[in-house]
């Protein structure tokens, strides 16, 4: 009899975390960058919940530029 093949899922790790912006609905936005079998990848949305806003990256300088930019995005458009 033969052994059932066994398939490996790589999962997404999170790695650094770029900031964290509370709601007044009491959900908390955040950014954070992964290691995904495909590369790196930043994400932002609701915290537990599926990402808003995602891109490809190269490097963590390009990842802390993007989340810079995603922040005040996201902040102008709660203040409008």
């Amino acid at each position: 009899m033969e052994s059932p093949t066994v398939t490996l899922v790589a999962r997404d790790r999170a790695i650094l975390t770029y900031w964290r912006l509370p709601r007044p609905n009491g959900q908390t936005l955040s950014c954070t960058s992964y290691r995904t079998p495909a590369g790196l990848e930043l994400r932002a949305g609701p915290e537990g919940g599926s990402p808003i806003l995602h891109a490809a990256i190269a490097t963590h300088a390009e990842a802390q530029r993007l989340a810079e930019v995603w922040r005040q995005e996201i902040t102008q458009s709660v203040a409008a």
